[in-house]
């Protein structure tokens, strides 16, 4: 019994005349999705705008007379993308970790132990990293300055969070354990 049901389903299912999503979207049954269309819109310009940057860097600007002042790489900006942020990210903490072992934990100030800095930051619209606020726990004052003053002048450029095709500021936090064994 159960295997004629299921037989009939079949049968059914497959004379069913579906439309098919190509049908739907162009018959205007369904609409493309604004966001999609942005996102897209935007991928297309700024690849336009790079192919334009490759051909005057390759032609015009080299053969310009009296301009040996302008150089290819002035024009040129980087271009920052927001998927290679974590790889950058983890390369500055990595060092940044290092360069705090070394440096700060050596001095009297800091006590032995295991200290949990927590750092709270903001990627801007322009890609600036900037410290909103830094705790450690247990709470040392001279171990917070010196990641303060550290991380404002040592952070990279990052690539801001882009949506709707607009930069917008993100706000992080990262979480960083430093050990002192010796004092």
């Amino acid at each position: 019994m159960r295997f004629f049901i299921i037989i009939i389903i079949f049968f059914i299912g497959s004379n069913c005349s579906a439309q098919t999503l190509r049908d739907s979207l162009y018959g205007g049954k369904l609409k493309i999705d604004s966001a999609i269309l942005k996102k897209a819109n935007v991928a297309v310009v700024q690849k336009n705008e790079k192919d334009s940057l490759k051909k005057t860097e390759s032609g015009s600007i080299s053969k310009l007379p009296g301009d040996s002042a302008i150089k290819q790489g002035d024009l040129a900006k980087p271009t920052l993308e927001f998927k290679d942020n974590p790889k950058t990210w983890k390369k500055f903490i990595d060092q940044f970790t290092a360069t705090i072992n070394t440096e700060v934990l050596s001095a009297k100030k800091v006590k032995k132990g295991y200290y949990t800095v927590m750092i709270d930051y903001e990627i801007g619209t322009d890609g600036v990293v900037s410290t909103k606020t830094i705790t450690s726990s247990p709470s040392n004052d001279y171990l917070v300055d010196q990641i303060n003053e550290r991380f404002a002048s040592s952070a990279p450029l990052m690539a801001p969070l882009i949506r709707d095709g607009v930069p917008r500021k993100s706000a992080k936090r990262q979480i960083i354990v430093f050990t002192k064994e010796k004092n």
